[in-house]
């Protein structure tokens, strides 16, 4: 009789547990996937360092891949933890997650300035003589900064086509400062 009430006890412990598994897949949207995800914060242009896990379907992306060519290039900044897409692939580059009207153009970055990727920069012209300053471009998207251990940063801004043509001006003729924009 013993044997009968503990083989009925553990039949209705596995029925339960069965039964909460079954629950948990049905609200996460299935058994796991694999993804793949940032072990550090990654930048635009960088390598990621990838580690592959098991998620909820949920919580992956249809474009996430299941991997990748060693050699491949990050179009858009991913932060540590975040499950990598193919937009962030994307050979379109840096320019993927801009509106179409705007062009990534490398701007040096003055020391002491903190611009960072995802925020928001006027570009300014300074002419040779001096006190002659001119904003060429109001609140345009830093979509990376590239450090490469040059002796300046260089930050990768979306400009619009007219503002590419004065700013590569600027450039040429004189100097281009970055400066924050508010938020």
């Amino acid at each position: 009789m013993r044997l009968v009430v503990v083989a009925a006890a553990c039949t209705m412990v596995l029925l339960a547990v069965h039964a909460h598994v079954a629950r948990v897949q049905a609200r996460w949207g299935g058994p796991p996937r694999r993804a793949l995800i940032a072990v550090d914060d990654a930048s635009v242009g960088a390598r990621p360092e990838l580690r592959a896990v098991l998620l909820p379907p949920a919580m992956v992306p249809r474009d996430a891949p299941q991997s990748l060519e060693p050699d491949v290039r990050l179009a858009l900044a991913l932060p540590a933890g975040a499950v990598l897409t193919r937009t962030h692939v994307s050979p379109r580059g840096p320019a993927v997650g801009l509106d179409p009207h705007l062009r990534v153009v490398p701007l040096p970055v003055e020391s002491g300035l903190d611009i960072t990727p995802g925020g928001r920069v006027d570009v300014w012209v300074l002419a040779a003589a001096p006190g002659r300053a001119q904003r060429v471009a109001r609140r345009r998207p830093v979509v990376g900064v590239a450090d490469d251990d040059a002796d300046q940063p260089t930050a990768l801004v979306g400009l619009a086509t007219h503002e590419v043509a004065a700013a590569l001006r600027g450039l040429a003729e004189g100097q281009v400062l970055l400066t924050q924009a508010p938020p």
